[in-house]
């Protein structure tokens, strides 16, 4: 049987791979001097501002984290441990940054390893359930879409929707959820049901918000908060390479970003995310030079340079070291693996 180790390099292979050939043929159809000459001639107050507007996402996304932390922790804790977390996510591969925020947050009490996980788990879910709930709503601005995508999209609006009706109807039967999770995995021979069972748990806990209709109304327009800044952030910077775009053109070059990077890629993204942008501006009737200059100038600043700048700001905030960080990590995740279920102690 292949080992955790092994799959892990392989999936890692294939994320260099995915951006290495994402990048070739950016390359091949856009010529790196156009791309260089559109970032010569951009609007750099305007890139400072979209930055600015980044910064303003973490803030709120450590709000919104620690709203599903049941604001158990104070906030700057939980906003400088979220700020590690993206660091990683930037230097090192399988998203290793969101099990590091579930080990650090899992060290201050009342907190436990196993809730800082499922509320990552849980806030990475709520972002993907927003992404594909607005992507229909855009799509008026694209002239050119293939009508089989547009009909994909629009439906997988309609499945995320329906998704948020799932989540919040199993908030609020955790009992019944459960005992239906046991009853299937029993008549799984190869599943460890105990192991998954407890996996079922803490998801569920990741969703206590949602079982109180007053914290899942703050919960939408916390998240509505958090993606408020990006949207901004996207639409100055493309303004600032000189591409004629609207608020709504914004939105679905954002959402097509977001989905873009849940394919393998290296760390940071580099390349599939680039190339999602480019193909959604180019839909959009868009410049391909400039469309490429945005994406690069945005990943190298946003997703890049600021999660690290901030991540720096965040080890020194804790008196951690990236060693450290990295190290107990991935004892976590060899423990894990080992004991076959997620930890429950810190």
């Amino acid at each position: 049987m292949e080992t955790k180790s092994t799959s892990n390099k392989k999936q890692l292979w294939i994320g260099i791979a995915v951006s290495l050939i994402s990048l070739v043929l950016i390359f091949v159809f856009i010529k790196p001097a156009d791309i260089i000459n559109a970032i010569q001639q951009a609007n750099f107050f305007y890139l400072a501002l979209g930055s600015a507007a980044v910064f303003f996402f973490f803030i709120f996304r450590a709000i919104r984290w620690r709203f599903l932390l049941r604001n158990q922790v104070p906030y700057l804790p939980v906003f400088h441990i979220q700020n590690i977390g993206y660091m990683l996510n930037a230097f090192l591969p399988a998203r290793l940054g969101d099990f590091a925020r579930a080990v650090l947050i899992g060290s201050i009490p009342p907190v436990t390893i196993a809730t800082g996980l499922s509320t990552t788990v849980v806030d990475r879910l709520i972002d993907m359930v927003f992404v594909v709930t607005v992507l229909p709503f855009t799509l008026a601005t694209v002239a050119t879409l293939p009508d089989w995508m547009e009909t994909g999209a629009r439906a997988t609006g309609i499945v995320a929707i329906a998704g948020i009706v799932v989540l919040i109807i199993a908030a609020n039967q955790r009992p019944f959820v459960e005992r239906v999770a046991t009853a299937v995995l029993n008549r799984l021979p190869f599943m460890n049901t105990a192991s998954w069972t407890r996996r079922v748990d803490d998801l569920l806990k990741g969703l206590d918000a949602l079982s109180r209709p007053r914290d899942g109304l703050i919960l939408v327009l916390l998240t509505i908060l958090v993606w408020i800044p990006i949207i901004f952030a996207y639409y100055i910077g493309m303004t600032a390479v000189g591409l004629d775009v609207t608020w709504v053109m914004a939105v679905f070059v954002f959402a097509a970003a977001a989905l873009s990077v849940a394919l393998p890629s290296s760390p940071g993204q580099i390349g599939v995310y680039h190339a999602g942008v480019i193909a959604a501006l180019t839909l959009l009737g868009q410049p391909e030079p400039a469309s490429a200059s945005f994406a690069f100038s945005y990943n190298a600043l946003n997703m890049i340079l600021i999660p690290i700048i901030l991540g720096i700001i965040g080890l020194a905030a804790t008196g951690s070291t990236f060693k450290s960080v990295v190290h107990n990590t991935q004892a976590f995740m060899k423990r894990r693996k080992t004991v076959g279920s997620p930890a429950n102690h810190n």
